[in-house]
């Protein structure tokens, strides 16, 4: 007999996967008392924004302990980028668990969406075209590798920087230009001209008086999950970008979504 496949709004991605996973059962909760006591419980990605609630509006703050609090051992959880916390308790208490973020292909693909979806807030917050882009690019991860190929069709003045000297390499071997933190300290002609910086590192990649040094009218998009700390003086010029594929390809990353869940657990 099949389980019950219950999921939690978060964005349009799981109104989507819930419409996907429907002739399987799944079913889109409106409200706590519609998950049942067993059964595959599908939350969010991120499971969580802030470390301290998930990430739906099923209610008005449903912090972490209390949602853990209503599993039972016959739940199986399903989410992106669980928090350690919520794995030990999982493991504590018999729960079984999965997280999609752990799914190379499907962190591939959907680092593809985030790059195809991040033209739009390119396009839409800048007065230049893609053309015309100078970037930065912070971070050669899944994210900033599927941004940087995007990018390279469009325009020739692409910088890529990593703390990771492999990244930087990796980078290298694909024909960008990749900068050393030597080269950010003391930049060249290329890098005084950038009219834009894409983060997708996970951790605050410069300090305080780097931030500054940037071209003053260079626009920032934070793409990763931290939050970016700038001085006042750039904080102006920054643009947070979450969840892409949930605001511009929601079904597409929605269907993906069900797809890898059915997969894993063979639906």
């Amino acid at each position: 007999m099949q389980l019950p496949i219950s999921i939690l709004p978060c964005d349009g991605r799981m109104e989507y996967a819930a419409e996907s996973m429907k002739r399987k059962g799944g079913k889109l909760c409106r409200s706590l008392e519609e998950i049942p006591e067993n059964g595959y419980l599908i939350c969010g990605l991120p499971f969580t924004k802030d470390g301290k609630t998930v990430n739906t509006p099923i209610t008005e703050s449903l912090t972490i302990p209390c949602f853990l609090g209503m599993l039972t051992g016959s739940h199986i959880l399903v989410g992106g980028n669980l928090p350690d916390s919520v794995v030990s308790y999982c493991i504590q208490q018999g729960i079984q668990y999965y997280d999609i973020m752990t799914s190379a292909d499907f962190v591939a693909k959907n680092a593809r969406l985030t790059a195809e979806g991040f033209l739009i807030p390119l396009l839409a917050h800048t007065s230049f075209s893609i053309c015309d882009c100078k970037a930065l690019l912070v971070g050669y991860g899944n994210c900033g590798r599927e941004i940087a190929d995007i990018l390279r069709l469009f325009t020739n003045e692409l910088y890529i920087y990593d703390a990771n000297s492999g990244a930087l390499r990796s980078a290298k071997s694909k024909r960008f230009t990749a900068v050393s933190e030597n080269d950010i300290k003391n930049p060249f002609r290329g890098l005084r001209q950038i009219n834009a910086i894409i983060n997708t590192s996970p951790v605050n990649p410069f300090d305080g008086r780097t931030w500054e040094s940037f071209p003053a009218d260079c626009k920032i998009f934070n793409i990763a999950s931290c939050a970016l700390k700038l001085p006042p003086s750039v904080s102006k010029r920054l643009l947070s970008c979450p969840g892409i594929p949930g605001k511009y390809a929601p079904k597409t990353a929605g269907n993906m979504i069900a797809k890898d869940i059915c997969e894993h657990f063979k639906l």
